[in-house]
Order: C-alpha cells, then sequence, then structure tokens
C-alpha cells in the first residue's frame, strides 16, 4: 500500500465501503446506496433518503467546479460543517458532514433508530463553535477515525513515491461533496470550499431541489462526460423491510415485491461484508508466503499447470454453450 505523508490513505467509491465505515464509527440506523438515476421512481424506491454524495472529477479551474448557492457562515446558519485539511479524506469527510447534519430518530420499531453514536457524539459536542477549519483539524487528528478511514485501503505489495511521477501520469483526482436539507434549506457541503453553500428553501420534498441543483452541476460537464458518482445516503433498509412483511394485514402483490426487495438487501449486505472483509485484511503477505512455500517444494509448477488447464476447459466449456 502506498504512503501519504498526510496518514490518510485512498479509499474506493463503493458504497458498502461508506456503509460499513459508518457502521464502525458507531452510526446506526443508515446505509449508503449507488444512485444511478435521479428520476422519481428511482428516488422513490430508496426512500427515505436524508443526504446524497456526490463524487466529480476534479479538473481544475472553473470547468466542472462551478455551483449555484451562496455561502454562508456554518455557526449562523446552524450546519455542522469541516473543512478538507487533508489529502484522500474527501470521502469520509463528505460521508462526516452529511451525518453529522442528519437528526437523530427514534422509533418504537427494533433496528429503526438513527443514531450517531458516542463517538462521534462527543467530537460533535467537543467541536461546538469551532471553525469548520478547526473542525477539519478536530477529524484529522482523531486517530479513530483515521484508523477506520484506512482500514478500508486498497492492499498493494509496492509502495510508490507519488512525486516521481510527471504530472501527465498521476491519477485523476475525484472529489466528494454532500448535498442535504438542514433546517429547511438545501445545502452542499464540500470541504474543499471555505463555508457552506445554501441553495435553495426546501418545500415538500428536498429531493426536487437537490436533483435540479445536482443536474444543473452535472451540465458543466463536457457533454459526454462520464465524471461522476451519486450516492445515497438513506434509512437501513432490512429492519424496515422485515417489519412490513411481518405485518398480517398486507395485501399479497405487496408482500411479494417487499419480499424481493428484502432478498435484493441481503444479499447485497452479504457481499459488502465479505468484500469489506477481504478490504480490511492484508492477505498479500499469506500469498507470497504460500507461493514461496509452493516454489521450495516444487508444486508452483504443478498448480499453474492444473489452473492452466482448468481455465483452458472453462472456455471451451463456455464457447461450447455459447454456439
Amino acid at each position: 500500500m502506498a504512503e501519504d505523508p498526510s496518514g490518510w490513505s485512498l479509499t474506493e467509491s463503493d458504497p458498502q465501503v461508506f456503509t460499513q465505515l459508518l457502521r464502525d464509527l458507531g452510526v446506526k440506523g443508515l446505509q449508503v446506496d449507488d444512485l444511478y438515476s435521479l428520476d422519481a421512481a428511482t428516488l422513490e424506491v430508496l426512500k427515505p433518503i436524508h443526504a446524497l454524495i456526490f463524487l466529480f472529477k476534479y479538473i481544475g479551474g472553473d470547468e466542472g467546479q462551478q455551483t449555484s448557492g451562496i455561502e454562508v457562515d456554518p455557526l449562523e446558519s446552524g450546519v455542522w460543517f469541516a473543512n478538507q485539511v487533508i489529502n484522500n479524506s474527501c470521502g469520509t469527510l463528505a460521508a462526516l458532514n452529511a451525518v453529522m447534519n442528519i437528526p437523530p430518530q427514534s422509533s418504537e420499531h427494533s433496528g429503526e433508530d438513527i443514531a450517531l453514536g458516542s463517538e462521534l457524539e462527543n467530537l460533535r459536542d467537543f467541536g461546538a463553535g469551532m471553525s469548520a477549519f478547526d473542525l477539519g483539524h478536530v477529524l484529522s487528528s482523531s486517530d479513530r477515525i483515521r484508523e477506520v478511514h484506512n482500514s478500508f485501503a486498497r492492499s498493494s505489495p509496492f509502495s510508490m513515491d507519488p512525486s516521481a511521477f510527471p504530472e501527465r501520469e498521476k491519477e485523476d483526482a475525484y472529489h466528494f461533496v454532500a448535498y442535504l436539507p438542514v433546517n429547511g434549506v438545501l445545502y452542499e457541503l464540500d470541504g474543499l470550499r471555505r463555508t457552506p453553500v445554501m441553495h435553495a428553501a426546501v418545500e415538500h420534498d428536498w429531493l426536487v431541489q437537490a436533483r435540479e441543483t445536482i443536474e444543473a452541476r452535472i451540465a458543466t460537464y463536457p457533454p459526454g462526460s462520464v465524471m461522476f458518482n451519486l450516492l445515497a445516503v438513506r434509512s437501513a433498509a432490512i429492519p424496515r423491510l422485515t417489519r412490513l412483511l411481518n405485518d398480517p394485514t398486507l395485501p399479497a402483490e405487496s408482500h411479494m415485491q417487499l419480499s424481493d426487495q428484502l432478498e435484493y438487501e441481503n444479499n447485497k449486505a452479504n457481499k459488502g461484508r465479505a468484500e469489506n472483509t477481504l478490504r480490511q485484511h492484508n492477505l498479500l503477505p499469506a500469498v507470497f508466503a504460500m507461493l514461496k512455500a509452493m516454489g521450495e517444494t516444487g508444486t508452483l509448477d504443478k498448480a499453474v499447470d492444473e489452473a492452466r488447464v482448468k481455465g483452458q476447459d472453462r472456455r471451451a466449456r463456455k464457447e461450447k454453450e455459447q454456439q
């Protein structure tokens, strides 16, 4: 894994990473999902949605960075907002800027409460009245947040010095910002900006204003660009679906539909846990040790030959099935 001077590693923009990151920090009742469209039907399936996280390619200059709205003082507007003061932390920072502004919710139904957890509640209370810049330093100085963030870093057998590469060979830079309603107003929370950006008053459904704002942002990119991704921070689906399915008055048609949704959510959660387990455990040393031992005992060549034969057989069967 490449070391960054900041001590914070690059992480993936995977919704299961964000879901587990929030869970590991103590957040309850929320999950993060990919959002492939902003149309009403897609949003309806994922509701209630509490925040959107927008990932875009940072290309410098004004192109793609333009945004409407008015910069406001976070302390006066009642918005919890921290600046990004270190590299590689923008994804975690966007998630925290979002969840710190999502009101806690108590529910009579098991598993449907929304709460920050003691770690983030203590951090929020400690930072009360601080500037966005100071809050950024508070977050970056948290050993727990950095530890959880880095636990999702990609494992690599090589450690490369970024300064050794010309600018044209460096990876594209991407950035995360959060959109959510606070006190009846839609805000954009971009850690690289000095303050939150106020966009519009929320009338009934805040996602209407959010959709218009994000679509206008996307329109600033060249036509046909695929430089962005959108994530939805929503209420945890499995507890709610389980409760609804246990309702004896539920119509048969709705029962079938909700059963399909619950099966999908359970499969997605199981797959996410498996992938996150692999992310959080660096298996490369064990793999290298195994290959070295096999080479020393003379079994490596045989294993490679057997794997090659199996691969050829699979390809042959697949080609036969396609004929």
